[in-house]
């Protein structure tokens, strides 16, 4: 499910829809900020504040204080090593990015819960990529199942969408969402995670 920041992959404006369509982009957004650091990040947080100017103009400097950290290729360098100790390893993560580890106890990945989310996203008309190597209730995996969804609304009005969305979060999403922000907060050496987190969290818990 995860791909590189393409424009035209984010939904285009129509009728009366603003809200809900820069909703599912700040989550197509959000999801491409937790993978490895790239010099694309300068472009995807200029499309996040872009996003974020109606519908939350209060999270905007985050967003700027995180642009001003993907700037330069040292910066990029420090990103890089934050992000890898934070979610990737290869020693104990200090943030690690999967759902079940949460809400399943016991830190185990691939859990009762990550099962349930696949399933969930086959219900909704989905498979993961067999080039997709993460669990299913990776963060980015679940961000961009939250932009599938409202963008499935925003396209064809049909409510069960939405219904679906709401039931993720309640289920799955929001459930674990505090207890890894708040594991980057306290583990991340760079502002620009410490302000992900806040962003992710204030997105989730607001949606």
């Amino acid at each position: 499910m995860a791909s590189p920041i393409h424009n035209q992959e984010l939904i285009q404006n129509s009728l009366n829809q603003t809200d809900l369509i820069q909703t599912a982009n700040i989550y197509k957004l959000l999801s491409l900020l937790y993978s490895p650091p790239t010099e694309e990040f300068d472009e995807i947080l200029t499309l996040l504040g872009q996003n974020l100017q109606s519908l939350k103009p209060d999270l905007i400097p985050l967003v700027s204080g995180m642009k001003s950290l993907s700037a330069s290729t040292s910066m990029l360098q420090d990103l890089t090593i934050d992000h890898a100790k934070l979610f990737i390893g290869p020693f104990d993560l200090l943030a690690p990015p999967y759902g079940s580890i949460y809400l399943d106890g016991q830190r185990r990945i691939m859990g009762d819960s990550t099962m349930e989310v696949l399933q969930f996203y086959r219900q909704a008309g989905l498979n993961l990529s067999n080039k997709f190597k993460q669990p299913p209730d990776h963060i980015v995996t679940e961000l961009e199942f939250m932009y599938y969804l409202t963008a499935q609304y925003v396209t064809t009005g049909n409510d069960q969408w939405l219904m679906k969305k709401e039931e993720f979060l309640n289920n799955y999403l929001s459930k674990w969402i505090m207890n890894f922000t708040d594991r980057i907060q306290e583990s991340a050496k760079t502002t620009f995670y410490k302000n992900l987190a806040c962003l992710t969290l204030e997105l989730i818990l607001e949606h």
